[in-house]
């Protein structure tokens, strides 16, 4: 009876483990396809815009994303609303400058510039949680560095600038201050309180900077917009679902599926093949990322 009762346990947590990595490739592929409908829209439309018409769409998948999590309704409150508020301006900032670095960049090499934020996360966790500074976060910033200048050295590429490099770069050093606030948030907040505080927030931000840059779209435009909010508020719910069945460092690695799915879908697209030099570019960074990632793991359990 023990022993069934252990195998029985075993296939649960397999299962549950295999259910955590088909939800997190499946939202890595959604954001993927987020990128892109941006890329497609970005040269029509200020970033704002699009930053509206996401979070507004986003929000019915952020409500879902609630109701899924059975959150109490208690547990939606305003006493931590300033740090809800900072979170929320942060990832904004992330998300337009990366809208606006879009047109000046492949999207392959959007992507993986944007992978660059596990190295600022690194850095600002030493900043802000006190954490210490550790030869394999210099080893990676280092790396990340040299990748960042393979892919910013052919900018010469009509589809290349040093100007949509920087854009990318400064808006994964916004996403890793939002990474930073989530993680003070964490120590209270439900995940799905997070995101729906995030959701409505930002929906109500960027709709106020309507008044300052707007650009009224066609159907087929707004059609995308629209799409571009479901996709990336179904893909975050994939994500949440992925790591309630599955631990985070085992499922970090098929993040990084999110540069293979976009090198694919910017040949689909528009035709582009990605250079060799971007190529190795791309790997060193994911590469820096990675072993970041798994040297944090390693302390994690060093202290356990």
């Amino acid at each position: 009876m023990k022993l069934d009762l252990k195998a029985q346990q075993f296939g649960t947590l397999n299962r549950q483990k295999l259910h955590g990595i088909m939800f997190m490739s499946c939202g890595i592929f959604l954001f993927a396809v987020v990128s892109t409908i941006a890329k497609i829209v970005s040269t029509k439309y200020p970033a704002n815009e699009i930053i509206f018409f996401r979070m507004l769409f986003g929000i019915i998948p952020a409500a879902l994303m609630f109701r899924f999590c059975n959150i109490p309704k208690k547990a939606f409150t305003l006493h931590r609303f300033w740090e809800h508020f900072l979170r929320a301006v942060l990832a904004l900032g992330s998300m337009g400058l990366f809208f606006s670095g879009l047109p000046h960049l492949p999207l392959s090499a959007a992507v993986t510039l944007h992978y660059t934020e596990a190295i600022f996360i690194a850095l600002l966790a030493v900043m802000f949680l006190g954490e210490r500074l550790r030869v394999p976060m210099v080893i990676a910033l280092v790396a990340g560095s040299v990748g960042v200048a393979l892919i910013a050295s052919f900018s010469s590429d009509e589809n290349t600038s040093l100007l949509g490099v920087g854009l990318v770069l400064l808006s994964a050093v916004f996403n890793a201050g939002s990474v930073i606030q989530i993680k003070k948030l964490s120590r209270t907040e439900e995940s799905a309180v997070i995101v729906l505080y995030f959701t409505i927030i930002a929906t109500i931000f960027s709709g106020c900077s309507l008044w300052v840059s707007w650009t009224a779209p066609n159907m087929t435009d707004l059609g995308y917009m629209g799409l571009l909010g479901l996709t990336a508020g179904t893909g975050q719910l994939m994500l949440t679902i992925a790591f309630r069945n599955a631990a985070a460092s085992m499922l970090a690695p098929f993040s990084y599926f999110g540069i293979v799915w976009a090198i694919i879908l910017e040949y689909l697209i528009w035709g582009e093949v990605v250079s060799m030099q971007a190529i190795v570019g791309s790997i060193v960074i994911i590469g820096s990322a990675f072993y970041l990632s798994m040297s944090g793991k390693s302390r994690v359990n060093e202290a356990a």
